[in-house]
């Protein structure tokens, strides 16, 4: 009788992981690559309504920010406000970002494309030629802010470029945790969400922030001529869009290139040189390397969350199609 109990036991605990591994299984909802998570993570983030409380961390600083992603009659609004520290709000409605800055008492709105989000750190350009810059792999199940989570591993194949990990939520599929990190492993810079509500439970309610006698100025946009180009890219770089603004400073016109690998992006910004003794060199804030250079009677400065080899190798890749 104890060998039949025995035996009894043993089936049914067999069965019980069989059904338990099905489950787990059928729950996936279809998703197996470390590409199919992070496409279900970019729709996610797009379509989905979210509020979440979000700690950011880089050089030994600490920062805790506020982000709201609502889809209104088809309209999409965003907010991103840091809740310690310098008072600053960002305020997305469709195509028009708008700056608050109230120790300043002032607002800046610019125009971006659509689909453009605030959110651009966990968010692809493109998926082409991705493999050939970047190795894709599934890491370990981990929790968090109490939340089931599967690691994407996002590694470069060469030295131009960051690593990334991505910790998503099996069941939103929203991003919960998010690293940049070095050839040495080192992490460059971190995203964590602490608290985290979805569909229903968001209460954000889109509206723009007060901004009665405060100096609002209105930094617009227009399409910029192939007078600069750059001549050197990293492979798998390509140029996303290039763009005119006056710089709100000096009044300025300033070019504007932005390129991209799919994940890093790196922004080229030429204007006239107004003062020939300004050479900020090479500096970084966290994972943003920026370099600068005189050409010509103008000032090129290159920044992205990119190593600082690649932003001086593009930079002094930049000429002028055109004196």
């Amino acid at each position: 009788m104890a060998a039949v109990d025995m035996r009894a036991s043993r089936w049914w605990m067999i069965g019980l992981w069989l059904c338990y591994g099905m489950a787990l299984w059928a729950g996936e909802t279809g998703v197996r690559s470390p590409q199919d998570w992070l496409k279900a993570m970019t729709e996610a983030m797009q379509k989905r309504d979210y509020q979440a409380t979000v700690v950011y961390s880089h050089d030994n600083r600490i920062r805790t920010l506020a982000l709201a992603h609502v889809i209104r009659d088809g309209v999409v609004y965003e907010v991103l406000q840091a809740l310690d520290g310098v008072q600053r709000k960002v305020i997305r409605a469709a195509d028009r970002v708008s700056c608050y800055f109230p120790d300043r008492g002032l607002v800046i709105v610019e125009t971006r494309p659509q689909g453009q989000s605030l959110f651009n750190s966990a968010l692809p350009r493109y998926w082409e030629g991705q493999d050939a810059i970047y190795r894709f792999r599934l890491g370990e199940r981990d929790r968090v802010a109490g939340r089931e989570a599967q690691e994407i591993v996002i590694e470069p194949l060469d030295r131009y470029r960051y690593g990334r990990r991505i910790w998503i939520d099996l069941d939103t599929f929203l991003p919960l945790k998010f690293e940049l990190f070095d050839h040495q492993g080192k992490v460059m810079e971190s995203l964590v969400v602490t608290h985290l509500e979805t569909d229903e439970g968001v209460t954000f309610v889109p509206q723009e922030a007060g901004s009665r006698n405060w100096k609002v100025l209105d930094r617009r946009e227009e399409s910029a001529d192939g007078r600069w180009r750059i001549g050197r890219m990293p492979e798998g770089f390509r140029e996303v869009r290039r763009s005119r603004h006056l710089d709100l400073t000096d009044g300025e016109p300033v070019d504007h290139i932005l390129i991209s690998d799919g994940w890093a992006s790196v922004s080229v910004y030429v204007k006239p040189d107004g003062d020939k003794e300004f050479d900020p060199g090479s500096l970084r804030l966290g994972a943003v390397n920026l370099y600068s250079r005189h050409l010509n009677g103008h000032l090129i400065t290159v920044l992205g969350d990119v190593p600082a080899e690649t932003v001086r190798l593009i930079g002094e890749g930049v000429h002028q199609s055109q004196p």
